[in-house]
């Protein structure tokens, strides 16, 4: 009988998968920083955020989030400049990111952000994007 199974994973699961990665990536890179942040709207309800952490002088963004009936308002753009600022603070020199051609990448573009790779295409028609930033 096979000792392992894989299977779907829980919202719990999943953190405990991110728990882990984050204690080893701390085996190498000890002063690593969660820089993720949370937009709530009046009633409370969460309306934008980012998933994102420093490792080094690296900010990495794995999620960029704005609800739709929010965007348009600058959301995404102080929460990016949020997470340059602390990453700047800590001693990061430059922030990357990846989208698809679906979200809206010129939104990067014109935060200073450069196309550094692509894959075209990877969803259907979409291409997928990387970004890079430096900070200075």
């Amino acid at each position: 009988m096979e000792p392992y199974a894989i299977l779907p994973a829980t919202e719990e699961e999943v953190e405990a998968v991110h728990a882990g990665l984050r204690a080893y990536n701390r085996n190498y890179c000890p002063d690593a920083e969660d820089l993720s942040r949370a937009v709530r709207d009046e009633a409370g309800r969460v309306v934008a955020g980012t998933d994102c952490f420093r490792m080094g002088t690296l900010v990495l963004v794995d999620v960029l989030w704005v609800d739709e009936s929010c965007r348009g308002q600058g959301l995404g753009a102080r929460l990016l400049a949020a997470a340059e600022t602390d990453g700047r603070r800590q001693g990061a020199r430059r922030v990357e990111l990846n989208t698809f051609g679906f979200q809206a990448p010129g939104f990067y573009e014109k935060l200073g952000y450069r196309l550094v790779g692509s894959v075209e295409p990877a969803v259907g028609d979409y291409g997928h994007y990387y970004y890079a930033k430096e900070l200075t």
